[in-house]
């Protein structure tokens, strides 16, 4: 049976860097957060510093939802694994909803990972000359106000992994183990 794997964590906590090495030990598809948000940052200019401008996240909401109208489309056999910061917010709640609804009209096991990371780590992880290049957030105070807003709180049955320290390989398989334990 295929999966939909869900990270969610904040900017610089490794999801699109777990989520390739995931994807590679379960033959999955990597949908991360910047294949769907850089199309419209790119075209509105959004550079990783600074504000988003008020119309970037529901033009997002635009290419997401037609992201997983594509899963939703896509040969049965075929798994995916998903990446999104969720702030603590009602309708950032309903996104995460949003994907474990969608892995059950693909008849998909729903495997959610929150990720948390030390806000120094974060902060560290900004300068990172790949971070430039996909448009991500590079402004510490932007860290620093996102951390404090806090993250959609995980779902019970959530897997919860700290990426402060350890490789992104260590915590693909911390995770590949824990699916493979709930299978």
């Amino acid at each position: 049976m295929t999966m939909i794997v869900q990270l969610v964590g904040p900017p610089a906590c490794g999801k699109r860097t777990i989520g390739a090495a995931l994807a590679q030990r379960c033959d999955a598809k990597l949908i991360d957060n910047h294949l769907i948000n850089d199309p419209v940052f790119t075209a509105l200019g959004v550079n990783g510093l600074g504000d988003l401008p008020p119309e970037a996240i529901p033009m997002a909401g635009r290419v997401r939802a037609i992201v997983h109208e594509a899963i939703l489309a896509a040969p049965a056999d075929i798994s995916h694994i998903l990446t999104n910061w969720l702030v603590d917010t009602p309708q950032d709640a309903r996104a995460a909803d949003d994907i474990r609804a969608l892995a059950a009209q693909r008849r998909a096991h729903f495997y959610p990972v929150w990720l948390r990371c030390d806000l120094e780590q974060l902060r560290s992880r900004l300068s990172r000359p790949d971070r430039a290049v996909r448009n991500k957030l590079r402004d510490p105070s932007r860290v620093d106000d996102i951390v404090a807003r806090g993250t959609t709180p995980a779902p019970d049955d959530a897997l919860q992994l700290d990426t402060s320290d350890g490789t992104p390989e260590v915590a693909a398989d911390e995770i590949m183990a824990w699916i493979d334990a709930h299978r």
